[in-house]
C-alpha cells in the first residue's frame, strides 16, 4: 500500500512539473499570428 501511495504521488508530481514546464513555452496567439503574417509576406515577396 505504501508503494502505491508513493507511485501516485510521483505521478502527480510529474504531471504538475510537466504543466509548469509546458506553460513557459506557450506563445500568445497574437505573436503566432504576427509570425505567420511575416512568413507569408516573405514567401510572396521573394522571387
Amino acid at each position: 500500500m505504501k508503494n502505491f501511495i508513493w507511485a501516485v504521488g510521483g505521478i502527480c508530481a510529474a504531471a504538475a512539473g510537466f504543466l509548469v514546464w509546458n506553460r513557459k513555452q506557450i506563445q500568445p496567439v497574437h505573436d503566432l499570428a504576427d509570425q505567420l503574417e511575416h512568413a507569408w509576406a516573405d514567401h510572396h515577396t521573394r522571387a
